[in-house]
């Protein structure tokens, strides 16, 4: 198990092509990020994005390079520390 800082994000389902492009983007200039997908409800397609604990937090890296391209249809949730993984 892991700690982690993670985002919930929802985007209008028309949006979708951009924003992957967008995390497709955020995974190159953070390798360890982690995107999931989750199920799509209300008409938008919802991600919940983890990032490593780590003192460099690239977190909040993160959310200030998507501030730049966030659209105000675009609900960005985060960041918030949790665990990753199965507690044993």
């Amino acid at each position: 198990m892991s700690r982690e800082y993670s985002f919930n994000l929802a985007v209008p389902l028309e949006d979708f092509a951009v924003v992957e492009e967008l995390l497709a983007q955020a995974k190159r200039n953070c390798p360890p990020l982690r995107i999931s997908r989750k199920t799509d409800r209300h008409g938008c397609a919802r991600f919940y994005l983890s990032f490593p604990f780590t003192p460099g937090r690239p977190d909040l890296k993160f959310q200030e390079w998507f501030a730049g391209h966030q659209q105000d249809s675009w609900d960005l949730f985060g960041p918030t520390p949790g665990r990753w993984g199965l507690v044993t």
